[in-house]
């Protein structure tokens, strides 16, 4: 019975040793890894983000008309092109030319009625100097030279009565022939057909507002609405460089500024972002469409030739950042302080030199990720 107990106090102290000898060994395991030089090399930190690709303010145009008769002639139809100036609908203007034809003859009615109005007033001018001529020898009474000049007077108020009719009787002939060029409607920019809201020979009517017939969309008159978490908005500022790209085109990576940031906020599923817009360059803009989906990378600051270690060198442990350095076959511990850190290195403000040797664990740690104690320019 006392061999039993020796034999399993033995046989427990054995399974302690081997459990003490294993974690051990996986603490050294731990510090073990991949041996880095620390070098000099570009940083650049980024944020990633959602975007969808739309259509400029002016990109999109919906062509209307002011006139009201059946559509006689279409030319396009979805999908064509048109050059702005291309004569695109033409409606029946047959009662518009009757229209027309009328206020020319009332231009014409009138602008004669004043030639007679001035010849009238040309002879009572006359009669009146006579009736004077002939008073001055008593020849004529005075009634007869004040009645020629009463009929002076309203002959030349008839003159200038005739002139406004007839300015009257023009400017309705214009406005006439503005409603006739409502008859022809031409593209008022260069674009694609997207909408067709009509056809030959329906009849259009105008009203208080104009009935849209035909949508044209310019294709090279893009931009991408950046939605930027709010957590991210305050290193996000105008001028800073982006990259995007879409599912279409996985293999393309596309460049652009952010131009301005909306200060309206957008809410989406309760989480708050504001809109970062980009203006797309017009030849990236023939490969995009509206509403596609984008990816997008904001680079918020580049740092070139600094010295970086692998972002896993870096480690929070006991409330600092620490790599761990191998010198003469030794590791030692080595407080740092890093900057900014990008997908692959972080840069090292101070604490390393370049040349040295760092241990990039094989398996990461259970510590906690490094805390920037540097932030990003604003």
């Amino acid at each position: 019975m006392k061999k039993k107990i020796i034999y399993a106090v033995i046989a427990l102290c054995i399974i302690v040793g081997l459990i003490v000898f294993a974690f051990a060994r996986k603490g050294d395991r731990q510090k073990a890894g991949e041996i880095f030089t620390v070098k000099k090399s570009n940083v650049t930190y980024s944020t990633e983000q959602t975007g969808i690709i739309k259509a400029q303010v002016g990109a999109i145009v919906k062509v209307g008309t002011r006139a009201t008769g059946t559509l006689n002639r279409l030319k396009f139809q979805v999908g064509d092109r048109v050059t702005k100036g291309d004569l695109i609908v033409e409606i029946d203007d047959r009662e518009i030319l009757a229209n027309l034809r009328n206020a020319e003859a009332a231009v014409d009615e009138q602008r004669r009625d004043l030639e007679a109005k001035k010849a009238q007033d040309v002879y009572n001018q006359t009669n009146y100097e006579r009736e004077q001529r002939l008073l001055t020898k008593e020849y004529t009474t005075r009634d007869s030279v004040e009645k020629a000049k009463r009929e002076l007077d309203v002959s030349r108020a008839q003159v200038e009565l005739g002139k406004a009719k007839v300015r009257e009787a023009e400017e309705k002939l214009k406005a006439v022939k503005v409603s006739h060029t409502y008859t022809k409607i031409y593209a008022p920019i260069t674009g694609y057909i997207s909408a067709v809201a009509t056809q030959e020979g329906e009849t259009v009517v105008s009203g208080l507002s104009a009935p849209n017939l035909i949508t044209i969309i310019d294709p090279a008159k893009l931009e991408m609405w950046i939605y930027v978490d709010e957590t991210d908005i305050g290193r996000v500022k105008p001028g800073l460089r982006i990259e995007y790209w879409v599912d279409a085109y996985r293999d393309k990576v596309y460049k652009g500024v952010v131009d301005r940031i909306y200060p309206q906020p957008e809410l989406k599923e309760n989480i708050v972002y504001y809109l970062a817009i980009v203006k797309i360059n017009p030849e990236d803009a023939l490969t995009l469409k509206p509403e596609m989906t984008s990816h997008v990378k904001i680079i918020i600051e580049e740092k070139k030739n600094v010295l970086v270690v692998p972002n896993g060198a870096v480690r929070f442990e006991d409330r600092k950042n620490v790599v761990y350095v191998r010198s003469a076959g030794k590791m030692t511990r080595q407080e740092v302080v890093p900057g900014v850190r990008d997908q692959r290195y972080t840069e090292i403000i101070s604490g390393l030199s370049e040349g040295q040797e760092v241990i990039v664990p094989s398996a990461a740690p259970a510590a906690k990720k490094p805390q920037n104690t540097t932030a990003p320019r604003k």
